[in-house]
């Protein structure tokens, strides 16, 4: 179980009640990574949404020859494994800690859970998961125009 103190101080619940805080705090676990610790391989079995309490993650993909490529280091307060969580499918990428990490875990089936027993609270964490995406998706399509501006000039 995880402290409802320590989810309220997370921006990512910053809009959540005492009430669903507590119900939340009940699902979650807290998994510790020591430094250079896989979290999971790309293609592995979707585990559930992590959230960084502290330390920072690496977040790889192979390319064609073979080599790790690095797409973002997530820090404190980050989250990833939101996709398999919403989706149900393997990782897209492979998540290493970079330094010595806990993070709060929240299973897909604990998400099932919660959605059949307090369904809004499962909208707030599917809507917080959203609005990060969505800002991800934003900045990505603006690099690509960006991109495309220069190519094109």
């Amino acid at each position: 179980m995880v402290s409802t103190r320590r989810l309220k101080e997370m921006p990512f619940f910053k809009e959540f009640s005492q009430e669903e805080l507590e119900k939340i705090s009940d699902l979650m676990k807290e998994v510790f990574y020591a430094k250079g610790a896989v979290v999971w391989e790309e293609g592995s079995p979707g585990q559930g949404l992590h959230i960084i309490d502290f330390g920072k993650v690496r977040v790889t993909k192979r390319t064609k020859e073979n080599a790790k490529q690095t797409f973002a280091v997530l820090k404190q307060n980050n989250f990833f494994g939101e996709l398999s969580l919403l989706d149900g499918r393997s990782h897209s990428a492979a998540v290493e800690a970079a330094e010595d990490t806990k993070v709060l875990v929240l299973q897909r089936a604990d998400m099932e859970k919660l959605l059949n027993d307090s369904p809004r609270t499962a909208y707030k964490i599917v809507r917080e998961m959203t609005i990060a995406i969505c800002e991800i998706l934003r900045d990505m399509n603006n690099k690509y125009m960006n991109l495309a501006d220069y190519i094109w000039e």
